[in-house]
């Protein structure tokens, strides 16, 4: 009778919900962190150095974890995860594509990677989701997006640091630009990763093959509209 009674929960309540990725196609697993205008609240501003260390290693942490993890961009609170099958007709999607493993694995992971990373008094958590993109070039702007946010992030947060949130209501980004330079703060000047967000990779081996390096972060990053060819090194071409 267990048995039996298995096989129905199994097959009428828990299979219900199940939803599977196709093969053969680009998958991005954004993990966010959750009520962080909280977490972060006593945190040093503009920008905090030992936040986006904690989240880089957390980042370092998930990537191997990760059955087919090409490279994962991070800004903010955030970081997204490129993970493909594309190396074979045998090539493996983690967890055979199951949205709802992918999710809460990828959440859990970094969730607690991020809090023994950072170890605070208080624990941050992240949730998940996961995109199919089935075009090469769609997922590069999917990454011009995300660096686009950084950027905007990154502006707003220096300026709120500087001004109060109601002189800075309804001002453009070039507006923006000029309060700071008003107080003689250039937002040009800003640490690189700060200003574009941070990559982690597979390092070349000796022989150069990437494949077989460590993972790093690189936060010396290039404006991806600008550098086309560093975003194309990072995504592969499918079959």
């Amino acid at each position: 009778m267990k048995d039996e009674l298995g096989r129905r929960m199994k097959q009428y309540y828990e299979d219900a919900l199940r939803l599977s990725l196709p093969h053969r196609s680009y998958v991005i697993v954004r993990v966010d962190g959750r009520a962080f205008h909280t977490f972060t609240r006593d945190l040093e501003r503009p920008y905090c150095r030992r936040l986006a260390d904690a989240l880089d290693q957390a980042a370092l942490y998930v990537c191997p974890q990760m059955i087919g993890c090409r490279f994962a961009y991070g800004q903010s609170d955030e970081y997204s995860f490129l993970l493909t099958d594309l190396d074979g007709e045998k090539a493996p999607l983690w967890f055979d594509g199951n949205v709802q493993k992918m999710v809460s694995v990828s959440a859990s992971l970094f969730t607690a990677a991020f809090n023994r990373s950072f170890a605070g008094a208080a624990l941050a958590t992240f949730d998940a989701r996961v995109l199919l993109i089935p075009q090469r070039g769609e997922v590069a702007k999917y990454f011009l997006w995300r660096q686009l946010d950084a950027s905007a992030n990154s502006l707003n947060m220096l300026a709120s640091a500087h001004f109060p949130h109601a002189e800075l209501s309804h001002k453009s980004t070039a507006e923006k630009h000029e309060m700071l330079h008003s107080k003689g703060i250039n937002w040009a000047k800003q640490p690189a990763d700060f200003k574009r967000g941070r990559v982690v990779r597979r390092a070349a081996d000796a022989a150069g093959d990437a494949q077989a390096g460590r993972w790093e972060v690189d936060l010396e990053i290039p404006v991806f509209n600008r550098d086309r060819a560093y975003l194309d090194g990072l995504i592969p071409a499918a079959d």
